[in-house]
């Protein structure tokens, strides 16, 4: 049985990964700060990704439940829609400590495992907007772009090891975070992504052929969601 450690687990799109992975015969481990709400088919650890020693404790906690490990999701975030000039220099920073540092430590603590077995697949939910600029996320735009770097040089870091990384980069997805700073319309509804729509893309990289290298997966939507205009 193969092992999918999901960092973010308890989140909407964590949850979503961790049930079709689940599915397709993956035992699951989830590593959040909270507790996930509908968790019980799944190995649960509490870890801050922010901190290193964390990180490296639910490493070591699902090799010892799985013996292996085959594939690691980053996907927690933070999420802020607003102009630079009422962005904060401590809302700055905590973007880049969810978005990017957590991301930086996750590869750091599973790169020499997977490399050491010759094979996995760490797969880092980045953003469209780590592809293009959108005005009113000045500060998420730079947080996730710089996830999308991340991926890009680690990926030329592994390669002849056996080991994939790839970014995927969802456009708008229904999760609480959006719902929180949005108000969508029954037309924005009809058309945003939902978590199943990114596990999908997940289960769909983590069952191809070894051979198959992807570095960014951009998944888009029809037409956007101005989600700066609907906050006003």
């Amino acid at each position: 049985m193969k092992s999918m450690l999901i960092f973010g687990g308890s989140g909407s799109i964590g949850q979503a990964i961790a049930t079709a992975a689940s599915k397709v015969g993956y035992l699951v481990v989830l590593a959040d700060i909270k507790e996930p709400c509908d968790g019980d088919d799944f190995e649960y650890i509490a870890t801050d990704a922010t901190c290193e020693a964390q990180v490296k404790k639910a490493v070591l906690f699902t090799l010892e439940r799985t013996g292996k490990l085959d594939v690691v999701v980053n996907c927690q975030g933070e999420y802020k829609v607003d102009r630079i000039e009422k962005t904060s220099v401590d809302e700055l920073d905590k973007l880049l400590e969810v978005n990017l540092k957590s991301v930086f430590l996750v590869c750091k603590s599973a790169v020499p495992i997977l490399k050491w077995q010759k094979n996995g697949y760490i797969i880092n939910v980045a953003s469209m907007a780590g592809l293009r600029g959108k005005r009113g996320e000045t500060a998420y735009c730079a947080s996730k772009f710089a996830v999308v770097g991340l991926t890009d040089a680690l990926f030329a870091e592994l390669q002849g090891s056996g080991v994939r990384v790839t970014a995927i980069c969802p456009s708008s997805v229904q999760t609480p975070f959006v719902e929180k700073s949005v108000k969508l319309s029954e037309t924005d509804k009809a058309k945003i992504l939902q978590p199943e729509d990114i596990a999908g893309v997940v289960i769909e990289l983590v069952s191809s052929s070894p051979r198959m290298m992807r570095k960014v997966v951009p998944i888009e939507i029809e037409g956007d969601i101005d989600k700066l205009e609907k906050m006003k």
